[in-house]
């Protein structure tokens, strides 16, 4: 089952691009966003996520009190802290059991990403080594004949591996260009 994430960030340019790189990840259903304390603390009492992406400095206040409007409604829950005062940040005692990592903004995506594969522990389903490398061949935006041209294959071979691996990923075929290009690289080091 997904595990159901709210994402707290006040600046809408990257809580849309945030919104839009997590979409593609396995695992994740985006279920709210909030750009302000008081929205996130709504969320949090009225519809409890899973997985918390917070943002500590919001503009009504501090990020902090909306991990603990988590904790006291979804004790098991985990927050990822995306902040760019996560250098400085230090964790009240009473909300360790609930943070999961902390991310600096200036290293986001790849670091996110790597953090929240990492805790869902849902790697993807075992692709083939050619499969793989079809995977990583369309996330960097080739055609089925581009590929086919690239790898050797026949165009129908590629087309057959293509909804194999939209299969195996549970994707359309839209979600999965979108995927392979946010995760291809990361996926690949995650199957075996």
């Amino acid at each position: 089952m997904p595990r159901r994430c709210l994402i707290v960030e006040d600046q809408l340019m990257f809580l849309q691009l945030l919104r839009a790189m997590l979409q593609a990840i396995p695992g994740l259903t985006i279920t709210a966003t909030a750009t302000s304390q008081a929205e996130a603390l709504a969320h949090c009492r009225s519809d409890p996520p899973d997985v918390l992406i917070l943002d500590l400095s919001l503009p009504d206040g501090d990020g902090v009190v909306v991990a603990e409007a988590l904790a006291a409604s979804n004790p098991a829950a985990k927050v990822v802290v995306l902040s760019g005062q996560a250098a400085s940040f230090i964790c009240p005692t009473r909300l360790q059991p609930l943070i999961y990592g902390v991310v600096d903004k200036t290293s986001a995506f790849g670091e996110l990403q790597a953090v929240l594969q990492k805790l869902l522990d849902q790697p993807l389903p075992s692709l083939t080594t050619r499969e793989k490398e079809l995977y990583r061949l369309i996330g960097q935006g080739l055609t089925n004949k581009e590929i086919a041209a690239t790898m050797g294959l026949a165009l129908t071979t590629v087309e057959t591996h293509r909804k194999t691996i939209a299969r195996k990923l549970e994707l359309s075929g839209g979600q999965l260009v979108r995927q392979a290009a946010l995760l291809g690289n990361l996926n690949q080091e995650a199957t075996p």
